[in-house]
């Protein structure tokens, strides 16, 4: 395909369209982090959600919080740090508003989970700390998988 001609054709724009889906699959394949970290983010988050939850003035469970607050923000630097060591910048910050709205919409989800687990298991539904951490941690580990570059697309031909 020229540059100048005014006339493509649909063989061309089919070959333009598979280069930028493979473009895209190959990011997000970049992008996404081994399966083992994925499982420690995931799972000390979902330990903190459960703590907080199960917390009741000052008992150890405080400490479960402090322990799996350390270790979700090292997993996250270990990410940070290995894909930068690779050349890649993952970004911090949404760039587009696709992406503002995604993890908008998610942080309501996850602050949702927090707040119900920990409001739920004041008032005696104890196995609510449990039901809040599990969710916490697999839906996590869920947009830690298939959405790696915070980018929402329909269908799930962009998430191989």
């Amino acid at each position: 395909m020229k540059d100048n001609e005014k006339n493509v054709s649909i063989n061309e724009i089919k070959s333009s369209l598979k280069a930028i889906e493979k473009t895209e699959q190959d990011t997000i394949k970049t992008l996404r982090m081994p399966i083992w970290l994925n499982i420690f983010i995931s799972g000390s988050y979902g330990m903190g959600v459960f703590s907080w939850a199960s917390t009741r003035h000052d008992n150890l469970w405080m400490l479960g919080v402090i322990i799996s607050s350390v270790v979700f923000f090292f997993a996250v630097a270990i990410y940070m740090y290995s894909k930068r060591l690779v050349g890649i910048k993952p970004k911090v910050l949404p760039t587009h508003k696709s992406e503002l709205k995604f993890g908008f919409t998610i942080a309501i989800f996850f602050g949702l989970v927090v707040v119900l687990s920990r409001e739920l298991s004041i008032r005696e539904l104890w196995w609510v700390a449990y039901l809040g951490g599990a969710i916490g941690s697999i839906s996590l580990g869920y947009f830690l998988y298939f959405f790696p570059t915070g980018n929402y697309r329909a269908g799930k031909s962009n998430h191989v």
